[in-house]
């Protein structure tokens, strides 16, 4: 017969398989109990005298910048009793220098909900890989894969949100000209590299908040926040042209060329509207040869 303490140390043994670290703080009494730690809680614990002054320098030093703000609320022990009530576990997920992206949580030992919080279980455990999965998963649902900018169902979400916020800004939408005959004359492999230049064409040229897209085809669509006037559009647009001149695929002779229809955004429009003006841009664009674009209001 398995008696408590030895299920006890069941637990714990196999929770220290699972865990980073484990500690036991006896709130009341302001005192820790390492159950499994490892150098570099001890060394950044080394000095202080409370369990709060020890936790919070070892979390500011293990936890990557982006995300000390909330690990440092999150394991403010002077709160956790109003924040664990009704509640066994409560966690936090965060970014961390050492072993990368964890999860921690404090776990409420005594279960008597009648009592003053005293024991917790604090308990930090490591889901790198589960993130990084996470993250691909993501990058997946956003992603065109061919030319790794976003597809058009995320490409669009993050445009419309932009029309929501934004009070001015540059919407372009443009297609290949003679796409269907660069297929029918080179294939579809060379069909191909066309769009992943392009694409990398406006990679080069988007800023930080700018949204660049693969609508479908030959068919792309770009945000550009902040813009203003015809002035600053025609500057970027002149700039995507360029780099459109710089691209050159074995074994095509000609140029790639696009047809651009732009709007100068002030608010008001979803993006089906902008959407539907733009494409008269693009339709009036193919009157001209070469890259051509023209705006719409």
């Amino acid at each position: 017969m398995i008696n408590d303490t030895t299920r006890d140390e069941f637990t714990l043994a196999a929770l220290s398989g699972i865990f980073v670290s484990l500690h036991i703080f006896d709130l009341q009494e302001d005192r820790l109990f390492p159950i499994k730690s490892n150098q570099y809680i001890e060394m950044w614990s080394e000095g202080f005298e409370s369990s709060q002054e020890k936790l919070r320098n070892v979390m500011s030093n293990v936890t990557s910048e982006e995300h000390l703000e909330l690990i440092l609320e999150f394991t403010d022990l002077t709160t956790l009793e109003e924040r664990m009530k009704g509640q066994k576990v409560v966690s936090a997920v965060f970014n961390g220098k050492v072993n990368g992206w964890c999860r921690a949580r404090f776990i409420k030992v005594n279960d008597n909900e009648n009592e003053k919080l005293r024991y917790v279980l604090y308990a930090v455990e490591c889901i790198d890989e589960e993130k990084k999965k996470e993250n691909h998963l993501l990058y997946l649902s956003q992603t065109d894969l061919m030319t790794g900018i976003y597809n058009c169902g995320y490409g669009e979400k993050m445009i419309s949100e932009l029309l929501e916020t934004q009070k001015e800004g540059l919407f372009c939408l443009f297609d290949v000209d003679k796409f269907k005959q660069v297929n029918d004359k080179y294939g579809h492999i060379v069909g191909d590299k066309v769009l992943i230049g392009i694409a990398k064409a406006l990679q080069k040229i988007k800023r930080k908040n700018d949204v660049v897209m693969r609508l479908g085809g030959d068919e792309f669509a770009a945000y550009f926040a902040d813009i203003d006037s015809e002035k600053s559009a025609s500057e970027i647009i002149n700039r995507f042209f360029e780099e459109i001149s710089e691209i050159h695929i074995e074994p095509m002779t000609e140029g790639i060329s696009i047809s651009l229809g732009a709007i100068l955004y002030k608010g008001g429009l979803t993006f089906d509207s902008i959407y539907k003006l733009a494409d008269r841009g693009v339709y009036d664009s193919k009157i001209n040869k070469g890259n051509s674009y023209t705006f719409q209001n």
